[in-house]
């Protein structure tokens, strides 16, 4: 590194740790420094941010021994936007039986005047709690907020739930100078601790301390473990297009009870193996039990699909009597109460019930069938170190056939025989072989959803161009024309499925294989298009539609991957008949742009013919459906560069003379 970059890196890392510095970060009480400054360099986005935010976490000496979590926490706001940070809501968790409780809850509003800090205290009487069925809900309001005022708050939340630690979230929406968390935990409670996104700790320290457990749980004291974890200089957690759930990468640390040993060396195991877990779904009533009734769909079939010797034409036919014919109610829940016969009988049922059918119709006619367990997009990724059944909430079936595994799912008219809805594919699911023990699958579709456009335009003298726009629907582009199309048509709206340029107006468009999802989706339009006319010379946009209008990437970056889901493929065509009289004066110029490691590729290329035509090709690959966090700014530009392409590309035509 040179002098000068050397100047400029300590320069700029001296300055964050002044502001760090001048900004109180080491405990909770409020400095004239934190609210006298009114600025937050690190993020000049943000409208408030945590100063400073603790947490300690042990068990309950004496009493009912549950767990207690003690918690405070600083808040700068900078500005009116940042009001919505003085409305907190604490959730507190409860059973039938047993419900968490908060004790000594404070909250304070800091001011600076005339050089002297004053504060005002929340009334008690403001404080509210909302009950609900799973959980109950304390809000507050802070008093008196204006720009620059720290809100300070505290209390301890009492938890007879020691089986899920409370989690800490280190990450939230707004930026943090400085947040730690404390556990001081009997040795003989054994938890998993998952450290959850891709922001490093500045702490992660533990030491055994003796003489620390109550006599009540021990014979005599015995040991803990006190674990201590910190961050500083936190980023707010931004959500942005093209990411599974944010719960798998905002960062945060996660506990689970693995197992207890009481004083009679009895060790009490919650986290279970995945052969536990297998004979547990297997005499499930609602999965296993259900996959073992295939007699219960003896007479479901047409004898027409029965008759069918068993090849891959059947399996499809029986797939499409299922999804034609069963709707899903929109209910998720796999290890609720589900019974076949009222999914036979009713013609509906959830994910599993119209799954599990299709699997059992497949399996009583001699198919190679399994129960494939997953967690969609929204709800996070699975634990893959150890089994967590509440995580999942998706059944789908694997059909084995030709040596060729495929992926079905019967609850979606818009999908192909193959084709698992996208909102699946959430990377990992479990195949549930009951003979020879589950296993991890990988859901990422092997083939490109892809859209393409061939356009043929004539232009004529007056700037004007008229013609027709071919655009051809695959894979998962397809699924999404088609609930797009029905959306529109449901609402009485007209809008069009491809974006058209502004100086595009479409006259007519027609459809084809709308209710087909085995057939390519095709819209035929009929176009006519406006360019520049200056002097004798048209300046012509070739585009009349758009892949993309707007980046959807754009933050500064971006700490995790990007998710497509499935690989994408765009080709855009265009054919332009010159009038007589005319010649081509300028054509845009030829690129080829790469993403690395093979990530994906733009071509575009504009050509004039020997019998005075313009052709040009436009083709836009992208061939992951996962890129790490690295990939970020090189996407960021790909991005940019397609639309610069649709936007900026011009042929120029010139009359005659």
């Amino acid at each position: 590194m040179n002098r000068f970059l050397l100047f400029l890196a300590l320069s700029f890392t001296a300055g964050t740790i002044a502001i760090a510095q001048e900004y109180n970060t080491e405990s909770s009480e409020v400095t004239k420094a934190d609210l006298s400054l009114n600025s937050f360099p690190q993020d000049s986005t943000a409208n408030a941010f945590y100063i400073y935010e603790e947490g300690y976490s042990q068990f309950e000496d004496g009493g009912d021994y549950n767990l207690l979590t003690n918690y405070v926490a600083k808040i700068k706001i900078l500005n009116k936007d940042g009001y919505d940070h003085s409305v907190i809501k604490i959730r507190l968790g409860k059973n039938e039986d047993r419900k968490e409780k908060i004790h000594d809850l404070k909250a304070y509003t800091y001011h600076l005047q005339n050089d002297q800090i004053y504060s005002r205290r929340l009334e008690p009487s403001k404080i509210y709690t909302e009950e609900n069925e799973h959980a109950d809900y304390v809000s507050f309001t802070f008093p008196d907020v204006k720009p620059s005022s720290v809100l300070v708050y505290s209390y301890q939340k009492e938890s007879p739930f020691y089986f899920d630690l409370e989690t800490w979230w280190f990450q939230e929406d707004i930026p943090k100078l400085h947040s730690e968390f404390t556990t001081k935990l009997p040795t003989n409670y054994n938890y998993n601790i998952r450290i959850i996104g891709n922001l490093p700790l500045d702490k992660n320290e533990s030491e055994l301390i003796e003489k620390c457990s109550f006599k009540s749980i021990l014979d005599e004291p015995g040991y803990c473990v006190l674990s201590e974890y910190e961050m500083n200089d936190i980023p707010a957690f931004i959500e942005e297009e093209y990411m599974t759930s944010k719960y798998n990468y905002i960062s945060r640390l996660d506990f689970e009870l693995k197992e207890y040993a009481r004083l009679d060396g009895y060790v009490q195991k919650f986290t279970k193996a995945w052969e536990d877990v297998d004979k547990e779904i297997k005499d499930d009533k609602s999965i296993g039990k259900q996959l073992k009734r295939t007699s219960q769909v003896d007479d479901v079939l047409p004898e027409a699909i029965k008759a069918k010797p068993n090849n891959l034409e059947k399996a499809r036919e029986i797939y499409r009597f299922v999804r034609d014919n069963y709707q899903w109610n929109g209910d998720y829940a796999l290890f609720r109460d589900m019974n076949l016969k009222d999914v036979i009988r009713d013609k509906a049922g959830n994910i599993s019930g119209i799954n599990i059918l299709l699997h059992n119709l497949l399996k009583e006619e001699g198919f190679d069938v399994l129960a494939v367990l997953g967690s969609t997009r929204n709800n996070g990724f699975l634990t893959k170190l150890y089994p967590i059944l509440s995580e999942f909430n998706y059944l789908m079936v694997q059909l084995k056939q030709d040596d060729k595994e495929y992926l079905l799912d019967a609850t979606d008219k818009f999908l192909d025989f193959g084709i698992i809805p996208f909102k699946a594919l959430n990377q990992h699911a479990r195949l549930m072989d009951f003979e020879n023990g589950s296993s991890w699958i990988t859901l990422e579709p092997s083939t490109y959803s892809s859209i393409s456009f061939i356009d043929q335009l004539t232009l004529n003298p007056d700037g004007t161009a008229q013609g027709k726009s071919d655009q051809v629907y695959t894979g998962y582009q397809a699924v999404d024309a088609r609930k797009f199309l029905e959306k529109e048509r449901h609402n009485g709206s007209n809008s069009a499925i491809a974006i058209s340029a502004d100086y595009t107006s479409t006259l007519s468009t027609a459809y084809e294989n709308e209710d087909e999802p085995s057939k390519k989706f095709r819209a035929t339009k009929e176009l006519k298009n406006t360019s520049q006319k200056i002097n004798d010379q048209i300046y012509l946009n070739p585009f009349s539609y758009k892949f993309i209008e707007d980046n959807p990437f754009k933050l500064a970056e971006r700490n995790y991957p990007i998710d497509f889901g499935y690989k994408k493929v765009f080709n855009y065509r265009v054919e332009i008949e010159i009038p007589e009289n005319y010649s081509i004066v300028e054509i845009p110029k030829q690129k080829i742009i790469s993403l690395p490691e093979n990530g994906g590729r733009i071509q575009f290329l504009a050509e004039q013919t020997a019998d005075n035509r313009v052709k040009v090709q436009f083709r836009v690959a992208l061939l992951k459906s996962l890129y790490i966090a690295g990939f970020y700014p090189y996407l960021k530009e790909f991005y940019n560069t397609i639309i610069d392409i649709q936007n900026q590309s011009l042929l120029v035509i010139r009359e005659n003379s």
